[in-house]
């Protein structure tokens, strides 16, 4: 059977003999497979001449090794080992010269020496000639050794010999002659002299950082750590110079104006300076006229002729408008809206030969009066009163927005409102004597009072009632002492309310909050269902508390800060609901941890059970401290009856042998806060 991986593994799984042996057979096979591979003498890989570096080696005989030799000590036409030593020394040029003077006279008298000597008619040997390494084999033939005499391929011309010797040494661009790409993240700043490219944003100080485009850079080094180096950017055709001073000391980018760089500059600046709409939003106020309002000024003249004028329509309105006392009998007609205001006086014998005039004042007491006509700004509402002299009345009438006057009102005397608001005052009594009696709004008292919560509410009388609790009642009112408050329309229609006593002589809030119930004949009460003097309750646990080590361990709250009802236990370390209601349960732990694996749970347990979970941290925790804290936190809500509790445990797992815990690094860390939000806990569906 072939090994199978598994790759499911999970930080709590344990490790058993089957793996172990699935292991060892995996292991096994892969020996097996290795060995037979290794013994595979066929060219498994396929490996190619290329791969190993012979790409270019033809698949033919080659040459023999004898031949090979006899080349390779050929010392005339090949560079020796002295000489590439000499070029990579920076042999002078004089020098270089006659080193290669010296070689190509000894190589023109060997061949002329070689050329001439056929039968060697003294018995020279081969070792008495300096030939004691040469194999008695057969030689190049003459065309085949002028072939190669002729072969520039392969020998160095006196011409490339003195360019060579008289070349700089020191690379400034690729071996093809192009610009040297740079690798990401070189620093310009630290490159010798040459000829370079690259991304802006790729190197580390380019003149522009961040740029995408290409650069290309020029660099020249000096002595002492000096450099110029200049930048392009290629794409924008824009140009930086950049100066590294004495010991290195960069002097910063200076970008290059090209003309048509000037040019757009020079144009810009030229129309911004003939631009007199303002641009740079110079205010008033900026210049010194902040109080100079945006109109054409006056001259003297045009302002005395305005003046004049001014005074001449202000004497004119004055006239026409001003609230003054008019001559006697001085209108006609008391209906013309362009009567300028003041006191007009009419008598009866003016008002008696004039009937129109007469027939606008109030019918039967029009003889003789004042008429007062009140100021009205652009005429939109003008007031008349008219005072009759003969009967000492006081009338009013108004027009508005140029419409005719309204029909005249009579202005009431102190004693006729007085006289008004004794009858009103009268009339509210009787009402109340003759639909409010004592029996629909009262205080019941004594067997009137129904003190049994579970009596029915069709007993209760219509109306209004007030009730008080007391002598310990247990019947299913809220609280033992408190008022009720009964609001009866019918059977159908009947809203209950408890308040506590209110008495907060102790530290606890415990008689203190409204409830409210409702009765529905067909269905009975409902649940008393709380609308103020909410618990609150803050504890905190102020010592360090290790957990079990893969277990639930209960959290221990100590430390009251707040409980408004005396709610939470501190020995059982729980809270008991004093009513029934929603709670909003919120906690807080600041957990002893080090760099493993970790699992933390924290969970709310009602009446000893699970309820909801809180938080949840899991997983590998490695970090370069040698102890990191974790904290969990987390809000639920939680419907409760009366009497019910609710507790808070962690359940802890972890590797190794370092204890987990809750801290007392900060006892505001570690808490339980618990704020009831209303006071109906809803049947479960």
């Amino acid at each position: 059977m072939a090994y199978e991986e598994k790759t499911d593994w999970l930080p709590d799984d344990p490790i058993n003999e089957d793996d172990v042996n699935r292991w060892e057979k995996g292991i096994k096979d892969a020996h097996t497979d290795l060995a037979a591979h290794k013994n595979d003498m066929n060219n498994p890989h396929n490996t190619t001449k290329a791969q190993i570096g012979l790409g270019n080696v033809d698949n033919v005989q080659q040459a023999a090794k004898k031949d090979f030799d006899q080349h390779d000590q050929d010392q005339v036409r090949h560079v020796t080992e002295e000489e590439r030593e000499n070029w990579n020394a920076k042999e002078t040029p004089g020098g270089s010269q006659s080193k290669a003077d010296t070689a190509e006279r000894n190589a023109k008298a060997y061949t002329d020496d070689l050329a001439a000597r056929r039968d060697n008619p003294n018995q020279v040997t081969k070792a008495q000639v300096g030939l004691g390494n040469v194999e008695n084999v057969k030689q190049a033939s003459q065309a085949d050794f002028d072939a190669h005499l002729s072969n520039t391929k392969v020998h160095v011309s006196e011409g490339e010999r003195n360019k060579w010797n008289a070349a700089q040494l020191i690379k400034l661009t690729g071996d093809d002659g192009k610009r040297i790409q740079l690798q990401d993240g070189t620093d310009i700043l630290t490159l010798s002299s040459g000829f370079y490219c690259a991304v802006g944003q790729s190197v580390v100080n380019n003149p522009v950082e961040g740029d995408a485009t290409w650069y290309n850079y020029d660099i020249v080094e000096g002595g002492s750590g000096r450099k110029t180096i200049v930048a392009y950017q290629s794409w924008g055709s824009m140009m930086w110079i950049g100066m590294v001073h004495t010991d290195g000391e960069f002097r910063g980018w200076k970008q290059i104006a090209t003309t048509d760089f000037i040019d757009r500059v020079q144009s810009e600046l030229d129309i911004h300076k003939n631009d007199k709409t303002n641009p740079h939003s110079v205010t008033k106020q900026q210049v010194g006229l902040g109080n100079v309002e945006n109109v054409k000024q006056e001259t003297p003249d045009g302002a005395q002729k305005k003046a004049d004028t001014a005074l001449n329509q202000s004497k004119d309105y004055t006239n026409s408008t001003a609230f003054i006392t008019r001559p006697l009998n001085s209108i006609t007609d008391a209906n013309d809206l362009n009567l300028p205001p003041g006191t007009y006086r009419l008598d009866t014998n003016y008002m008696n030969a004039n009937p129109v005039l007469q027939n606008q004042f109030p019918l039967n007491d029009n003889r003789t009066g004042l008429l007062i006509i009140y100021p009205s700004a652009n005429k939109w509402a003008t007031r008349q009163d008219w005072f009759s002299i003969s009967t000492k009345t006081l009338y009013t009438r108004v027009t508005v927005n140029g419409t005719d006057y309204t029909n005249w009102y009579i202005l009431e005397t102190s004693e006729g409102s007085q006289s008004k608001a004794d009858k009103a005052l009268a009339d509210a009594k009787n009402y109340v004597d003759s639909n409010y009696t004592n029996n629909k709004l009262t205080v019941l008292t004594g067997s009137n009072a129904i003190q049994d919560a579970r009596t029915s509410g069709n007993e209760y009388p219509a109306g209004l009632t007030f009730m008080d609790i007391g002598a310990n009642n247990t019947t299913g009112y809220p609280l033992t002492y408190g008022i009720v408050k009964n609001e009866k329309h019918s059977n159908y229609r009947f809203s209950q309310y408890f308040y506590g006593t209110g008495n907060e002589s102790s530290s606890y809030f415990t008689n203190t909050g409204s409830w409210i119930r409702h009765w529905w004949a067909d269905s009975g009460w409902t649940a008393w269902q709380k609308i103020s003097g909410f618990a609150h309750a803050n504890i905190r646990a102020n010592s360090i508390q290790y957990l079990n080590k893969a277990n639930h361990t209960k959290i221990q709250f100590k430390r009251k800060i707040k409980d408004s009802h005396n709610a939470f236990d501190t020995n059982n370390s729980r809270f008991v609901a004093p009513n029934d209601g929603t709670f909003l349960v919120g906690v807080g732990l600041y957990m002893i941890n080090t760099p493993a694996y970790i699992n933390f749970h924290l969970k709310l347990y009602l009446n000893g059970s699970l309820y909801k979970p809180i938080d949840h941290k899991r997983g590998d925790f490695v970090d370069k401290q040698n102890e990191m804290y974790l904290g969990l936190n987390g809000n639920v809500t939680v419907p409760m009856n009366k009497g019910d509790y609710i507790e808070i445990y962690c359940y802890c797992n972890y590797s190794g042998d370092d204890r987990r815990g809750v801290s007392d690094f900060n006892e505001l860390y570690n808490y339980i806060d618990i704020q009831e939000l209303g006071g109906l806990n809803y049947p479960t569906v």
